[in-house]
């Protein structure tokens, strides 16, 4: 087509040859919705209508879909290491493409929940440049449909990267192909824990029925909240002043609601507190109580989740429980995910449970069968799972080793018997 006349947001434009349209079309300055005037018939008809500018508009390929699920909470031992674990053996299980990520900067530790000593690779060849993407750090596990992206414990300086590193992380991450990504925070409340939290499509909080770790986890959603409004509105001077008022005059300490902060914030920019508002409504964080003992303690996420309501606005969905198992405590101490090392546990089916019904909200009768299907699946990948005890240490015991000097731990002539740090200390 030459000559041809186009109208675009109802201001007429041309004529134009059809090099001038592909470029039109290629720069995104003509697109199917816009209108061509069709000589035969004398009227402005949508160009996506026309056969002979088909090859202008090529079908996009849909991106694969994928879930990017944050664990974090704040309180440190409430199992969100050894949870996030089992949780992607169970996704696996049921045919997903997933990847764990070990996200705790400072303290990596999830390739040890899956026996997985001595990673090949770790975040710091990312970190460092040595590999270009995510992609090429991602090692496989022992399980079907799984992999890992290893943390890098106790290397200087990476677990406070820069704001820079974080980003790149971020987009990084979400370019990996698979169906979940799992990553799995570190303990507390830094920004660099909140950043990738906030980053996340969907946050996962992990807590016990602890009063600490409840309180931990509320912590945890407010500073979530709190930074997002100052990052967001940094450059608005006089909301930005009062966030800093209600946040650093009074540390650990809420002086006022969340729903009260806006009411502040609307006499001063109702349009910056119909923003914050529509934040509010986004941020949906789910939540899994761990290690529940009975089920007086299941309300404890009830009370969670009505104090995130009352007093920070925020809808929490509580998706789930895993009942408190003694077999999770032996699983740990072999190195392996407690949904591999006993499928039928307590633990194991009610992760299972939280899976299909939590997460996929399957419920009914569709919910009961993905349930048995994960146990099933699991229950068969487990016979080929390898056996992850620590090998007897090539250390042999003496009164002074070069590991702990003179040892309360001594068994002369023996192997040692503190040999956990063997994959760290080489000679």
């Amino acid at each position: 087509m030459s000559g041809v006349f186009v109208k675009i947001k109802d201001q007429q434009h041309g004529p134009f040859s059809s090099f001038e349209l592909q470029k039109l079309a290629r720069d995104g300055q003509f697109n199917k919705d816009d209108f061509v005037y069709h000589e035969d018939t004398q009227e402005w008809i949508k160009a996506g209508k026309l056969s002979a500018l088909n090859n202008l508009f090529p079908e996009k390929l849909e991106e694969p879909k994928r879930t990017v699920y944050a664990i974090g909470g704040g309180k440190g031992g409430v199992g969100k290491t050894v949870f996030t674990a089992s949780l992607g053996i169970g996704l696996a299980a049921l045919g997903n493409k997933v990847i764990l990520v070990d996200a705790d900067l400072g303290g990596a530790n999830l390739h040890t929940c899956l026996g997985m000593l001595e990673p090949k690779y770790t975040f710091y060849h990312f970190y460092s440049l040595q590999k270009d993407s995510l992609d090429d750090i991602v090692l496989e596990t022992p399980v079907e449909n799984l992999g890992l992206i290893s943390g890098a414990c106790g290397t200087l300086g990476l677990a406070n990267p820069r704001f820079s590193q974080k980003l790149r992380f971020i987009s990084e991450l979400q370019k990996l192909d698979a169906d979940y990504i799992l990553v799995d925070l570190g303990a507390g409340s830094s920004y660099n824990v909140i950043d990738f939290f906030l980053a996340a499509e969907q946050g996962v909080l992990v807590t016990t029925p602890e009063p600490m770790a409840i309180q931990e986890t509320f912590n945890f959603v407010k500073v979530s909240i709190l930074r997002k409004f100052i990052r967001a509105f940094r450059k608005n001077e006089r909301i930005h002043s009062l966030l800093e008022e209600r946040i650093f005059s009074h540390p650990g300490r809420m002086i006022t609601t969340i729903d009260e902060l806006l009411v502040d914030i609307n006499n001063i920019d109702k349009q910056s507190a119909e923003e914050m508002k529509e934040y509010l409504k986004e941020f949906r964080p789910r939540l899994v109580l761990n290690m529940v003992h009975s089920h007086d303690e299941v309300k404890e996420g009830d009370t969670l989740k009505t104090a995130a309501h009352d007093l920070l606005s925020v809808d929490i969905d509580y998706i789930g429980i895993i009942n408190h198992d003694e077999n999770v405590r032996k699983s740990v101490k072999k190195l392996r995910p407690f949904i591999i090392d006993n499928p039928k546990s307590k633990a194991s089916r009610s992760l299972a449970k939280l899976i299909t019904v939590g997460l996929m909200e399957n419920n009914g009768w569709e919910g009961f069968k993905k349930k048995r299907k994960v146990i099933k699946n699991i229950t068969t990948e487990a016979e080929s799972y390898p056996l992850a005890s620590m090998k007897e240490s090539e250390t042999i015991c003496s009164v002074k080793c070069f590991y702990w000097d003179d040892c309360e731990y001594q068994n002369g002539g023996f192997p040692c018997p503190v040999r956990h740090l063997d994959p760290i200390f080489k000679r």
